[in-house]
């Protein structure tokens, strides 16, 4: 669940996905005059170092909880099915809705984040995800639960697509690791651990529980956004500072509907005449997609073949979420590696990607791994560190191809990261709701090793694109095209 705001040009930093807004920029959300500028008060990246870290926590706590809402109803299936009386893929329904509106929401929030502010967008929204978790607690029929999963992910849906801008705001690239790491594992991390504690909660009080934890998280970090989060976004403060001295006349008037124009519909559009993007994105995707079947797929494993109670049977996500742990705190190395290829290869896209090359193959070994040793008669732990290598992959492969993505299409990045967040979120609604089937029709062994030979089929991507790449981006319009908009 990761995206990013509008792009100005190519990244430096492995970590930074986004590359700063430039308020004076003749391109930006808000035309702006070459007179007035913010001062050392006045902008985030220049903030005293509490203030930005403040910031900074919030964002990642808000980023946290709404992920977190995302796989935590899984530990609750067995028990929403019994008490509401649905079949499991009926049930899973409320994972799928939850996934798909936060891809869709993200299309139109972070456009408007540009427009109206970026902690604007985070109180209205938060709020509304507040609510809808109380409506979740309390929803008489698994209808209307599945209704209230969809909107909760709409509107939580800016808490990560826009927080990466947020960091972004606030730290210059040369301080910008420690903090992106921080979101990074925010991101990933919630879905992960998410079911562990999901687990004991279904285990020990009625599931309605899991919402109501969600409510009281997600409440305190509303209250923490409302008093304690500033706007972090410098062409709407330069806007409001331009008000403020009754100087619009230099700054002229948000492009609300040429940005939204732009930013529903070339996506779409980027996404199936790319194929850099289409299929560095589809490999994403998949990924995606096995990380949310892996909700549903390992309480099958664990709870029906070794008998393990709901709580115990969380657990078994501890080997995908140390993997992830390690990768995070290892992403600062990251950046060694990507400044000696740019040595090798000058500052080209490419070098982005050949620490993927190594890290796509642990995707499939930790598929086959999990696959041929979850069951007994091996013991239970095999199964469980099986997962390592595929959460320990997962993080990079995502932050460097989201990296690559942005630095080949330049200003036309956020379309090709809201086109690769979109096909991600479809793939991880999907996913769950043929894991029942498959897993108990083929057994755990087979099934899961057909998702390792998919993933072993895209493997070659990452090395394909290192060595094609060049080739293939001299041949886009969208690579080539950095000066005219072809939307005007």
């Amino acid at each position: 669940m990761y995206y990013a705001d509008r792009q100005t040009g190519n990244t430096g930093d492995m970590n930074s996905v986004e590359e700063q807004p430039k308020p004076a920029s003749a391109d930006a959300t808000f035309p702006t005059g070459d007179h007035l500028v913010l001062d050392v008060k006045e902008n985030p990246k220049t903030w005293p170092a509490t203030k930005k870290w403040v910031c900074t926590t919030i964002v990642v706590m808000m980023t946290a909880t709404v992920a977190w809402c995302s796989s935590i109803y899984t530990a609750a299936l067995p028990d929403i099915m019994q008490d509401l009386g649905c079949s499991q893929i009926v049930a899973t329904l409320g994972v799928t809705t939850f996934l798909l509106g936060f891809g869709f929401g993200s299309l139109l929030f972070a456009p408007l984040s540009e427009i109206w502010g970026r902690t604007q967008i985070f109180r209205l929204t938060m709020g509304l995800f507040v609510a809808f978790q109380i409506g979740c607690a309390l929803a008489p029929n698994i209808t209307s639960l599945i209704i209230f999963r969809f909107f909760a992910g709409f509107f939580g849906s800016p808490t990560v697509s826009n927080s990466g801008g947020s960091i972004t705001d606030l730290w210059p690239q040369s301080n910008r690791s420690v903090p992106m790491a921080c979101f990074s594992a925010a991101s990933f991390l919630g879905p992960v651990f998410a079911p562990v504690v999901g687990g004991f909660i279904s285990q020990y009080a009625p599931w309605r529980w899991n919402f109501w934890v969600v409510l009281i998280l997600s409440g305190a970090v509303y209250v923490a956004v409302l008093f304690f989060l500033p706007e972090t976004y410098p062409t709407k403060l330069l806007y409001d500072k331009a008000r403020r001295l009754g100087r619009e006349n230099e700054i002229g008037q948000p492009q609300v509907c040429q940005q939204l124009r732009s930013s529903l519909t070339r996506p779409w559009l980027m996404l199936f005449t790319e194929p850099i993007l289409f299929l560095l994105s589809l490999y994403m995707a998949f990924i995606y997609g096995i990380l949310y079947l892996d909700f549903t797929a390992y309480p099958i494993v664990y709870k029906e073949t070794r008998d393990w109670s709901p709580g115990m049977a969380g657990l078994s996500f501890l080997g995908i979420g140390v993997g992830m742990t390690l990768a995070t705190i290892g992403s600062p190395y990251i950046n060694v590696i990507h400044r000696h290829f740019v040595l090798r290869l000058g500052p080209n896209p490419e070098a982005r990607l050949p620490h993927l090359i190594i890290l796509a193959w642990l995707i499939p070994i930790s598929l086959f791994w999990f696959g041929w040793s979850a069951k007994p008669p091996t013991h239970w732990i095999c199964g469980i560190i099986a997962g390592a290598p595929f959460g320990f992959a997962i993080i990079p492969l995502f932050l460097g191809i989201m990296a690559y993505l942005t630095d080949c299409y330049g200003p036309y990045g956020a379309s090709a990261l809201a086109a690769n967040g979109v096909l991600r979120s479809i793939f991880g609604a999907v996913f769950p709701l043929f894991a029942q089937d498959m897993y108990k029709g083929l057994g755990v062994s087979w099934a899961t090793s057909i998702l390792g030979f998919v993933s072993l089929a895209m493997t070659p991507l990452p090395w394909m694109f290192y060595r094609y790449g060049p080739r293939i981006r001299a041949r886009s319009k969208y690579h080539q095209k950095t000066a005219a908009d072809p939307w005007e």
